[in-house]
């Protein structure tokens, strides 16, 4: 067999611009936190199609389960925002990421439900930047940093798991759910949905407002959803999967 032939300088130029431009900022900044171990693993899990949690009618398995968001602020540091004082009957758990675009483009619209529901709905942002993979403890350094630099997307109250990971082993894994960001639900200390808390998430707020406070909690609201999704969309059932999953895990 004939050996290949020396490459061009266009190729060399295209492996060159391809190695700057797309491969190295990927592996620099997801490939520690994905663990893949190579292309040929990503083409196999492609093969098996998307995690159960982002298919059509998968329910979290936590749904019904109570939790005391109190004692899981706890064992969590505050780091940004108004401290939670567990006086409101509702609580979202946002476990999220600084690492994570959908995460961050989420944080606007999630700002503004808590913004527009203080008082009767505590959003928990429970930031976990190794959520993925094995648990590290957090650079408070540098997580304080990013906030600074997004204070005004990042209005709600910003926890951050401790080194041992207790939110994440605690709630986040147990719920299957297997990407971010991440809302937990919990009414009365109730799983009541686990997803994403863009495009319906809005929807499944506004109705558990009415249904924790009557009617007139929902008056006021347009159930126009959040805006355009960044990495997920779903039919909006509680507990329900959407179709598209947002920066997600293959375990």
């Amino acid at each position: 067999m004939a050996p290949n032939p020396p490459l061009t300088e266009t190729e060399k130029l295209l492996i060159d611009a391809y190695t700057t431009i797309l491969n190295e900022p990927f592996e620099d900044k997801y490939e520690d936190k994905f663990k893949i171990d190579s292309y040929e693993a990503i083409r196999a899990q492609l093969k098996k199609g998307p995690p159960m949690c982002f298919r059509p009618g998968w329910k979290s398995p936590i749904l019904g389960h109570r939790y005391d968001p109190t004692h899981i602020a706890s064992k969590c540091r505050h780091v940004h925002g108004p401290a939670y004082t567990g006086q409101e009957r509702i609580v979202v758990l946002d476990f999220w990421a600084s690492w994570c675009d959908p995460c961050v483009s989420a944080s606007p619209e999630v700002s503004q439900l808590a913004d527009e529901f203080a008082g009767r709905i505590a959003i928990l942002g429970i930031n976990n930047e190794s959520i993925f993979g094995v648990t590290k403890p957090p650079n408070l350094d540098l997580l304080s940093t990013f906030l600074n630099e997004h204070q005004d997307e990042f209005r709600y109250t910003v926890l951050v798991d401790d080194a041992e990971g207790y939110a994440k082993d605690a709630v986040y894994k147990p719920s299957g759910y297997r990407g971010i960001p991440c809302a937990v639900l919990l009414i009365d200390g109730v799983v009541s949905y686990v997803g994403s808390p863009l495009d319906t998430f809005r929807n499944v707020l506004v109705d558990t407002l009415i249904s924790v406070y009557g009617p007139s909690a929902g008056a006021a609201v347009s159930t126009t959803h959040l805006g355009p999704t960044v990495g997920m969309t779903g039919p909006g059932a509680v507990g329900v999967a959407p179709s598209t999953p947002p920066s997600s895990s293959d375990e």
